[in-house]
């Protein structure tokens, strides 16, 4: 029995992925296809107290497209997109889809230096921006390229003379959707022509354009469809915003497809707010990550009360390690497993994951169907035998095309057929992958490598800890590992318990002990909500 026996299961092996067609366009298998159906009177999106159904989604979506015609834009032009979730930025990312146009999605947390970057690195002819953060517009406004002509700002609040600029056209979403045909016949686009584009997290440079293929829109649903067993009944929220993939792709768009009912939030996601959903809407999945997981337990221990969770059949986490207390304690307050994955923008959501039918505690899981997984050693040999780490390489016809205007960059990652994700795993004798750590995170003590993962979760073992980082740090001109702990409410950050922590750490090796361990009251996180141990090195190291 070979390696690939372990990882692979049966129907791994024998998945095929569907034929795409030369030429389409993806919101016709989103949206159009269901018109004429049942479904086309079902609600196929709720953002908070709205509720959208299919056929007016689709003509909200058309109006949108008939709106950015009307601007000017053409067919693979882009349109960079700098808000957060509503029913007005759904359609606009829709609308840009059937019109052509390429929409570019960042998150609404960056400041104004990134969003003059973004805008410039793009050439967007255009921007759609929420009217919260038009004043990172304004204060950047004298730099901007003259690439962008036009900008379109969701809300009505402000006063219109705020609105103005005499560098690019300026209209309210509100204003451009105004009247406008609800019908639209969707530009055909080639299966292998650049239909959007996410931007990395940017922890170890500046961020990157992840450029994605028409294809990704038949190929992700259909995989992740059959592997998570979606299906028309479903009614799914993701926790995440549209910006990030593990929210778009499984919160929106597989839904969508699949003719299920997506549930997104513009609210915070605490822990309070999506108990209401869940309850309200009777959830059956839901897609969140570790510090989300993390929040709903700690709100229900402090109520003192279990919410309702019945409804849901499937919880999904990705994004971060979590410690194995976390498994069991969310096991024994609701009932239910949470099947860690791993995944990346790159290669347009998941490429390992656990599910239903084959899962292992604690584990990222197996291949998803039609995604090729190796790990390479230092040496840049494939390692064939369980248990020995290297970094993970992820085969995918999904994968991203290239970073845009990062020649380099594209080169060293994009190998091939293979993507390296800088992810270092592991596999055991059952074929489950393991997460041992980033490989730009990892650092030499005494000769010796330290993964901060491996710390970090010796030192969330103890029970008075709610999450760590772990970096390396100088001392006397020696590498030596420096921690910050976030405590439990109610736990005291003291010597005894900086002895408790480095005794936990010293089973796993001497080596790896902190120097220094030092509390504070939250990390600093990125975009995508993944602790920020870059920031961390830089203020601290």
């Amino acid at each position: 029995m070979t390696y690939t026996d372990l990882i692979y299961c049966d129907e791994w092996k024998s998945w095929r992925d569907p034929e795409v067609p030369e030429t389409f366009n993806p919101t016709t298998f989103l949206l159009d296809k269901h018109i004429g159906t049942q479904n086309e009177s079902k609600i196929g999106l709720i953002i908070d107290s709205e509720s959208h159904t299919y056929s007016n989604l689709l003509a909200m979506t058309c109006r949108v497209s008939n709106g950015l015609k009307s601007l000017g834009l053409r067919p693979g032009e882009r349109l960079l997109m700098f808000g957060t979730n509503s029913v007005d930025y759904i359609a606009t990312w829709l609308g840009a889809i059937r019109a052509g146009i390429v929409p570019v999605v960042v998150s609404d947390l960056y400041k104004s230096d990134n969003l003059l970057y973004f805008i410039n690195d793009t050439a967007s002819e255009a921007l759609f921006i929420d009217e919260e953060q038009v004043q990172k517009l304004q204060s950047i406004e004298d730099k901007i390229t003259l690439d962008l002509s036009s900008v379109i700002i969701r809300g009505d609040n402000m006063q219109i003379s705020n609105l103005c600029s005499d560098n690019f056209q300026t209209i309210r979403f509100t204003t451009l959707i105004g009247n406008k045909n609800q019908v639209f016949d969707p530009v055909l686009c080639h299966r292998n022509d650049i239909s959007y584009m996410f931007y990395s997290g940017g922890t170890t440079g500046p961020a990157k354009g992840i450029t994605h293929l028409t294809h990704d829109f038949i190929i992700v649903p259909e995989r992740h469809g059959e592997f998570w067993q979606y299906n028309d009944k479903d009614i799914v929220h993701a926790t995440s915003k549209a910006y990030f993939t593990h929210g778009l792709w499984p919160g929106i768009l597989i839904p969508l497809y699949w003719g299920a009912t997506s549930v997104i939030s513009r609210n915070s996601p605490n822990a309070e707010n999506i108990f209401k959903i869940i309850e309200r809407e009777r959830v059956t999945k839901l897609i969140t990550v570790p510090t989300v997981i993390k929040n709903l337990i700690t709100w229900a221990e402090e109520i003192n009360e279990i919410p309702k969770m019945e409804s849901i059949s499937l919880v999904v986490s990705a994004s971060e390690k979590m410690p194995p207390e976390v498994f069991e304690k969310f096991d024994y307050l609701f009932g239910l497993e949470i099947l860690d994955s791993i995944g990346s923008s790159e290669v347009t959501y998941e490429w390992i994951a656990n599910r239903p039918k084959d899962f292992k505690r604690g584990s990222l899981g197996k291949p998803v169907f039609g995604v090729g997984i190796k790990l390479i050693d230092d040496n840049g040999d494939e390692i064939t035998k369980p248990n020995i780490s290297g970094e993970c390489w992820v085969e995918s016809q999904t994968a991203c095309f290239f970073y845009w205007r990062k020649y380099d960059k594209s080169r060293d990652t994009f190998i091939g057929s293979w993507t390296r994700t800088g992810d270092t795993l592991f596999f055991d004798e059952d074929g489950f992958f393991w997460f041992s750590g980033r490989s730009d995170d990892v650092f030499k003590v005494r000769g010796l490598w330290v993964s901060p993962i491996e710390v970090e979760g010796a030192i969330t073992k103890h029970k008075g800890v709610l999450e760590a980082a772990v970096i390396p740090s100088d001392n006397k001109g020696l590498t030596v590992p420096k921690a910050f702990v976030v405590l439990q409410q109610g736990q005291k950050g003291d010597k005894n318990l900086i002895k408790e922590l480095k005794k936990s750490v010293r089973k796993i090796g001497g080596y790896k002990i902190p120097e220094e361990v030092i509390f504070v009251d939250d990390l600093p996180r990125t975009t995508l909500m993944k602790i920020d141990r870059r920031t961390l090195r830089e203020n601290n190291g």
